[in-house]
């Protein structure tokens, strides 16, 4: 099954008012073109991100949380993967819930939002889940 239709069945589904579709974002590497519609017609679709997204090769990403509401995001942790880009390997060999606020910091930068907002919104997006 391609993205296009995994896509078209989330779609779909995320038309029902009581489900919760995400997508992760390593779907958006060149694939936002197909995340946007379905996100502008299923209103219960959301993008997730990783630390991935505090990486300097993230540029792709990036533009995708320029682009995305933030009331449309979520956190993944992707835990034990995907060290954020500040934390050395020296110090942490794994990641952890704990430093998914090194990828809130990075939407909020992004964003050009206060962390303080960035959090407390992203947070109430996790109580919708």
């Amino acid at each position: 099954m391609g993205l296009e239709e995994v896509g078209a069945l989330q779609s779909r589904l995320g038309r029902s008012p009581d489900l919760e579709v995400s997508f992760p974002q390593a779907l958006l590497r060149r694939q936002l073109p197909v995340i946007e519609p379905l996100l502008e017609h299923s209103p219960n679709t959301s993008v997730g991100f990783t630390a991935v997204l505090t990486c300097s090769s993230a540029q792709g990403s990036r533009q995708a949380v320029r682009e995305i509401p933030l009331e449309r995001i979520g956190m993944e942790s992707d835990a034990p993967y995907f060290l954020p880009r500040q934390v050395p390997r020296s110090v942490r060999q794994c990641a952890h819930p704990g430093l998914a606020l090194h990828t809130v910091q990075e939407i909020a930068r992004v964003k050009v939002l206060s962390l303080s907002h960035t959090l407390a919104t992203l947070c109430e997006n996790a109580c919708l889940l």
